[in-house]
């Protein structure tokens, strides 16, 4: 998935207008609002006040024209002369009716409309007092007097008046309420602009930058190295640049050993440890993981090297994680701009590739090679394989015996690991090993190769082989906390005696704390299983395994053997080891024996069993049966000879 460019996220600018018509808006709609109730309310009080004159008036005629013995034309015109005003123009009917006569006087209305109006009046059965005729609007009412009813109608002016009275008035409410609208909008779109600008900056910060570590990421960088090496006219562009990409060696091991906990403790402080070293303009970057990136703009190649140096001495210094010192080390791979790629993805995959190179070679960092780019892809595929590789199986195990030197018999055999490949064939361990512990898969890998050789071990008992089979293992297996458990688990489920299996630790250079491994180990031995120093004499402090690990065998490492004769150094060290192991109570095992003189001399000094291509190249399980089986001496050099201690 393409990294979006950090240009997408901008801030909004279309809020502030789209807020104030929002409020302009409901301003329109409350002033509405407001003008409709507040003139039905004054008009239904002015109607309401009208209608009570109205009765009022009807109610005075009614008691003065009982009191009064004269016809109702004779009472009635000068009374409604005395309670009208002249000067009114407003259409109104008067109808008076008597116990025996009738009278009715209308101003401005019609006979017809007038007759059309009493009408009205007795339909009117809800007593709205409220009714319509020729487009105008009449109030009427009624009062039923002791000796004549009094009808009172007249056109409502109500209406008229409450507009004429509350329309400026409602004019200026609405345009103050408009003002204020627009006010508050104002107001509140400029402080939502400022906290969204303040949020988008936060947003814009986690999108851009580790939540961990607080450095930049992926999504940072992208955006930096398209700008710089696209858009030439921008103000940050490079005529030439450096990139790092830095992936820390035993970051997994370390995160699976101690806990995420101390994983994010680990990469926090190798981060600030890289920030002293990396100066502006260059910036560091974490884009996941383990792996970080430098970008160094006006970095040239030999520059690039020499920081190169720093960085890798800087991850080299110990950390202290829970009071242990843990030493993760890492591989940096270079590319540089424009001699090995002009666009942004392209520069970091040379980086990257380069990286994977100077992992191979573990010596440290390693500048991106065009002659190389074949290896490079070779080795990239390889990595990829690796996991369909351990499901289908296609990694098995060949076996070189070990030797007794006053015999010549077969003591024992080690199992070591081949690839086979469906492409290239049979893969020898310095094509993958390297891969698999780069890729963070070698505790799956050990249990891998730890069923293998129970499963092999329970195959040859069956068949009456008892002899050990030795499986070499890293101590970051051992920091596997289900190893234990699993071997137990294979041991039972194959019926393997577990004196018959035999694990070798390798010593490598590493600055896990011995305790853990020792841990380890006393579980494993509570178990039954032999276990071996590889390779002794390199790597950790050979004194220190052996003050603190109750080992049962100790190997030599090939390096002392191989010019044993000629190189007395290398030969009093040996001594010294065979020294070590009998005061240990341990055996002895010769690695890299290739000369009947090596052989004889080693026997000669003590050491009693020995393993190398004089006896033996490794070989597949069929042929190592057979030679086990028959009983075949591989040293006949050895009849005659007494077997040491050793």
């Amino acid at each position: 998935m393409p990294v979006q460019p950090i240009t997408l996220i901008n801030r909004d600018t279309s809020v502030r207008p789209r807020l104030i018509v929002a409020c302009l808006v409901v301003s329109v709609l409350v002033s509405a609002i407001y003008v409709t109730v507040s003139y039905r309310l004054t008009a239904d009080v002015s109607l309401q006040t009208e209608l009570h004159a109205m009765e009022k008036l009807a109610r005075v005629l009614s008691s003065e024209l009982t009191l009064r013995e004269n016809s109702l034309a004779e009472q009635a015109d000068p009374l409604i002369n005395i309670l009208s005003d002249p000067n009114d123009d407003t259409p109104r009917l008067f109808h008076i009716q008597g116990a025996k006569e009738s009278w009715q006087r209308g101003h401005r209305l019609s006979k017809s409309e007038q007759a059309n109006l009493l009408k009205l009046v007795s339909r009117d059965q809800n007593k709205t007092h409220l009714i319509e005729e020729s487009e105008r609007s009449f109030l009427w009412q009624r009062f039923e007097g002791e000796s004549n009813t009094v009808t009172y109608i007249q056109q409502t002016t109500a209406m008229d008046t409450t507009l004429s009275f509350v329309a400026k008035r409602l004019l200026i409410t609405s345009v103050l309420v408009f003002w204020i609208a627009v006010w508050l909008a104002l107001t509140l779109s400029s402080l939502i602009a400022k906290r969204a600008e303040e949020i988008n900056e936060t947003l814009a910060t986690i999108a851009t930058h580790d939540a961990l570590t607080g450095l930049p990421n992926r999504l940072y960088l992208m955006d930096k190295l398209t700008t710089a090496l696209l858009k030439p006219h921008a103000s940050n562009a490079v005529s030439e640049a450096s990139v790092f990409v830095i992936d820390l060696d035993k970051f997994k091991e370390v995160n699976d050993s101690f806990g995420h906990s101390a994983g994010d403790t680990l990469l926090k402080e190798v981060a600030a440890r890289l920030l002293e070293i990396v100066l502006p303009p260059a910036q560091l970057i974490r884009i996941g993981g383990d792996e970080f990136i430098i970008w160094a703009p006006g970095l040239s190649i030999e520059q690039a090297e020499a920081l190169a140096i720093e960085l890798v001495g800087a991850c080299d210094t110990p950390i202290m994680i829970n009071g242990l010192a843990v030493n993760t080390g890492a591989s940096i791979g270079i590319s540089h701009y424009p001699t090995h790629a002009n666009e942004p993805e392209a520069l970091i995959v040379c980086a990257d590739t380069a990286m994977y190179k100077a992992k191979e070679q573990r010596n440290g960092w390693q500048v991106y090679d065009d002659n190389k780019i074949a290896d490079y892809k070779h080795n990239l595929q390889l990595r990829a394989e690796l996991h369909d590789a351990i499901l289908q199986q296609q990694f098995i195990l060949h076996y070189q015996p070990k030797v007794d030197l006053g015999s010549g018999c077969i003591v024992g055999v080690e199992g070591l690991c081949r690839w086979e490949h469906p492409r290239l064939g049979l893969l020898m361990p310095g094509h993958f090993i390297d891969l698999i512990e780069d890729s963070g898969k070698v505790q799956e890998f050990g249990r891998y190769v730890i069923a293998k050789v129970i499963e092999q071990a329970a195959l040859w008992q069956q068949q009456g082989i008892t002899i050990p089979i030795a499986v070499n293992l890293s101590p970051y297996n051992l920091l596997d906390p289900g190893l234990v458990s699993f071997i137990q688990q294979q041991l039972t489920m194959h019926k393997v005696a577990p004196e018959l299996i035999e694990i070798e630790l390798t010593e490598n250079e590493t600055s896990l704390n011995i305790k853990y491994i020792k841990a380890a180990l006393d579980n494993i031995r509570e178990l039954g299983i032999s276990l071996a120093i590889d390779d002794f004499g390199t790597g950790m402090s050979s004194l220190a395994y052996l003050a603190h690990l109750n080992v049962n065998v100790l190997k030599i490492d090939r390096a002392f053997v191989t010019d044993i004769e000629v190189n007395t150094g290398h030969k009093a060290i040996v001594a010294s080891a065979i020294t070590l192991a009998q005061s240990f109570g341990c055996s002895m095992v010769a690695e890299g024996v290739e000369t009947l003189s090596q052989a004889t001399l080693l026997h000669d000094m003590g050491c009693r069993i020995a393993q190398g291509y004089l006896f033996s190249k490794p070989m597949p399980e069929a042929k190592v049966k057979q030679q086990i089986l028959s009983g075949k001496n591989l040293y006949p050099h050895a009849q005659g000879l007494e077997s040491s201690p050793a």
